[in-house]
């Protein structure tokens, strides 16, 4: 391959580096705690509300801003096959749900600032679902990728036992159900169980790094907005098929796209060198534009 093309899969894999990294972070999260049967901190994997109910003994490393006054709940939901429901009660104290995309992109909230301290159902739908609204439910959230998370928080209003069981009894009555268990008709088939590949630290920062993305972005649909860069990955065998296999590239290519991987690390440093405070790395897909 010629220098100017190996320069191209260089630019490739820095820019590629990029977009991915939110993506295989989370899916190191995901892995630990809907996946990995072996990880004994957790356990329910998909569907299912977990919580910390303990402010006073925060557990939860995985977390990236800890608060013990809001303690935590968290899930993650597999669309593949139908949408599922969120219910949450009523409550006079301040809450938020906030569901995200693959990518960790915000896709919509469920708190008392958006949709109300009421009781409410709310369709969290995968792309692609077009189906009507059922009775019953308050709004749609609807996501851009087929598997989503959720790190929830509610407010501690006073650390007594009398509060800390009151916060206890509001978190389990978060509920999760399939759209067809909310409606009360026929389950559809559920979608094939995925060969998830085991999470390693290297698989961030060496060439596994594309393997791992190959798989994820499986359950991504490309967005308009990456379609250039996701058909530039697609030539290199990265198309969501989850076939990709580094033994495979020529050794010059692979040496380009390692050599991107340290590119778009460094960019990553320097603009995390730049950065003061965690505002702007939180926020939906229109609030963080292309960054």
């Amino acid at each position: 391959m010629s220098g100017a093309s190996l320069d191209a899969v260089r630019d490739t894999a820095a820019r590629a580096w990029i977009f991915g990294h939110p993506m295989l972070e989370n899916y190191r999260t995901l892995y630990t705690q809907a996946v990995d049967s072996n990880d004994h901190r957790y356990v329910g994997g998909f569907g299912t509300f977990r919580h910390y109910p303990r402010p006073s003994r925060p557990e939860n490393t995985d977390i990236v801003t800890p608060n013990n006054d809001t303690p935590y709940s968290w899930c993650w939901l597999d669309l593949r096959a139908e949408p599922w429901v969120v219910s949450v009660p009523a409550m006079d104290r301040y809450y938020v749900l906030p569901f995200h995309d693959l990518d960790t992109t915000y896709v919509g909230f469920v708190g008392a600032r958006t949709t109300g301290q009421g009781a409410g159902d709310y369709v969290i739908a995968g792309p692609g679902w077009t189906g009507p609204l059922p009775d019953g439910a308050a709004g749609v959230l609807r996501a851009d990728s087929q598997l989503v998370g959720c790190l929830g928080r509610t407010t501690l209003t006073g650390a007594t036992d009398k509060d800390i069981e009151e916060l206890r009894a509001v978190q389990e009555q978060y509920g999760l159900q399939p759209l067809s268990a909310y409606t009360g008709e026929a389950a559809p088939a559920p979608a094939d169980e995925p060969d998830w590949p085991v999470w390693r630290e290297e698989s961030g920062t060496s060439i596994e790094f594309f393997t791992v993305l190959d798989f994820l972005l499986g359950f991504f649909p490309a967005l308009s907005e990456q379609e250039g860069l996701r058909q530039e990955l697609a030539a290199l065998g990265v198309n969501g098929a989850g076939t990709f296999e580094p033994s495979r590239l020529e050794p010059d290519v692979r040496a380009a796209m390692e050599q991107g991987i340290a590119d778009g690390r460094a960019r990553l440093e320097e603009a995390k060198a730049r950065a003061t405070t965690s505002a702007g790395c939180f926020g939906t897909r229109a609030e963080l534009g292309d960054d």
